[in-house]
């Protein structure tokens, strides 16, 4: 049933875009952006969760995820530095270094709130976590980040404004985290989106925020579960 609703939301939204093109384009970008939402759960729903490691997974849907992101960025005529990719000087470079690092506390605090096993198919070594890292960069650093705060957000703010495009991109962000089935993690998932959200706006690049991200994944899936391992929580 999840599968049907969100392929239909793809191809609803693919069509709108469609019929909007040439009469509100600013209000057809967003449409087309939106459609990478409910594809990313398309994406994760057609591929079973349990018939590959979770890492290798996460792989086979983050991966096909950030080349359609790509598409619909070349399609809409962004270019690196419209997404948020353009060129750091040391001033620069320091904040979003700074932004990155609050990917540690996030992810200790997520933990906190989840307490998921480790994703990490064998023992915690380093090699295995500078793959599992690579991968989480890719699939959900990357992927999201680009999707969110460096297509839809720049959409949603040139049809609805700051604030409201921000919520909007906010609260779709959130949205797509309710499979946890945690009201704590959704509202702890909203206040995240709207950091990474309101960093972009002021800073205009991706680079804090990815890190950032991948930083609070490495430390929920894989750092935090090996260290809390033989810890008995209330």
């Amino acid at each position: 049933i999840g599968l049907t609703i969100h392929i239909s939301l793809v191809f609803a939204l693919v069509f709108h875009t469609a019929l909007r093109l040439e009469s509100d384009r600013t209000m057809a970008v967003l449409l087309l952006a939106m459609s990478l939402a409910p594809l990313d759960r398309v994406l994760s729903l057609a591929i079973p969760l349990y018939t590959f490691p979770m890492l290798v997974w996460l792989g086979l849907v983050g991966i096909p995820l950030v080349v359609a992101a790509g598409c619909v960025a070349y399609v809409e005529g962004m270019r690196f530095e419209d997404l948020g990719f353009g060129s750091l000087d040391g001033r620069g470079l320091a904040v979003q270094l700074s932004i990155g690092l609050t990917g540690i506390p996030l992810g200790f605090l997520e933990y906190a709130i989840l307490r998921p096993d480790s994703w990490l198919p064998g023992p915690f070594t380093l090699p295995a976590l500078v793959g599992g890292t690579l991968v989480l960069l890719v699939a959900t650093g990357v992927s999201e980040e680009v999707i969110f705060r460096g297509i839809l957000l720049r959409r949603a703010v040139e049809f609805l404004g700051n604030y409201k495009g921000l919520f909007l991109t906010t609260i779709v962000f959130a949205v797509l985290h309710l499979f946890y089935r945690s009201p704590a993690d959704f509202v702890f998932v909203f206040f995240v989106g709207l950091f990474y959200g309101v960093v972009v706006l002021r800073t205009r690049s991706l680079w804090g925020v990815i890190v950032s991200h991948t930083f609070d994944n490495v430390v929920l899936y894989l750092v935090a579960p090996f260290l809390f391992a033989h810890v008995t929580f209330p």
